[in-house]
């Protein structure tokens, strides 16, 4: 029998580990499967035009909330309305030290471990100095550089159904 690619097993695994109520141990299977094969490569942070750069980069997570990924507390000092960015970033750490990283990450204390920065910026550019996809949300939106900034507008959201204007004068 054929294997499934990555992208169409984990929403398959999702489902099963949420039927037998152990969704966040998705999260955990996919970490053990990536990490021994995984490469970490040097990684460029320039934060309102502060330069840092980080050997042996594993992974860099921009965010405005403290959540993600099952309840997973990436950034607790993250805000939605502070007009901020904040960045995550984890380098030259070994292996295990990455199961520890993990294993905090839930509670948020993860950020008091050696070679785990925060940043917290408007403008934020990465780039990666090797051959690592650069994902947002799970999709591959670039391979070597990526920008955020933080515009001073704030989201509309429309709902369905009523019109939100009829009664405005």
């Amino acid at each position: 029998m054929p294997r499934l690619p990555m992208k169409q097993t984990v929403p398959l695994l999702k489902k099963w580990f949420n039927f037998v109520r152990a969704g966040k141990l998705i999260y955990l299977f996919i970490f053990m499967k990536k990490i021994f094969s995984y490469k970490p490569s040097c990684m460029e942070l320039i934060i309102d035009g502060d330069r840092h750069l980080l050997n042996k980069g594993w992974f860099i997570v921009i965010v405005n909330e403290p959540y993600f990924g099952g309840g997973m507390k990436i950034s607790p000092m993250s805000k939605l309305d502070d007009g901020r960015l904040n960045v995550i970033a984890v380098h030259d750490s070994t292996v295990l030290k990455l199961l520890t990283v993990f294993i905090t990450v839930f509670l948020g204390g993860h950020l008091n471990i050696k070679n785990i920065d925060s940043f917290s910026g408007k403008m934020i550019k990465m780039k990666n100095q090797g051959s690592l996809k650069i994902k947002s949300d799970g999709e591959i939106v670039g391979m070597h550089e990526v920008a955020s900034v933080v515009l001073k507008e704030k989201m509309r959201v429309m709902f369905k159904g009523d019109d939100p204007y009829k009664n405005m004068k």
